[in-house]
């Protein structure tokens, strides 16, 4: 598929052209190269961040769960105080 991108900065198609030499690619190649790259990068870091998101819950739930073991304790020794 093609994709036309008009009224760039010469500037900035200047140091495209470089960046692309300095690889031995062409302008092309080397555009194609970091468009493609930006939107695997992309989306990396949004499963990065879901990841993340995920890891946060787990955690607050573990502390959690560690809170209601440590309630469950006293109270099963309690019990068993008083059968003594």
């Amino acid at each position: 598929m093609d994709l036309i991108i008009r009224n760039i900065n010469p500037s900035i198609v200047k140091k495209f052209d470089e960046k692309a030499k300095n690889l031995n690619l062409s302008r092309q190649v080397y555009l194609k190269n970091m468009l493609e790259n930006h939107t695997i990068m992309n989306d990396i870091n949004e499963r990065e961040m879901e990841f993340k998101h995920t890891l946060n819950k787990n955690t607050e739930m573990l502390f959690f769960v560690g809170e209601q073991m440590e309630k469950n304790t006293e109270i099963l020794q309690q019990l068993l105080e008083d059968d003594l």
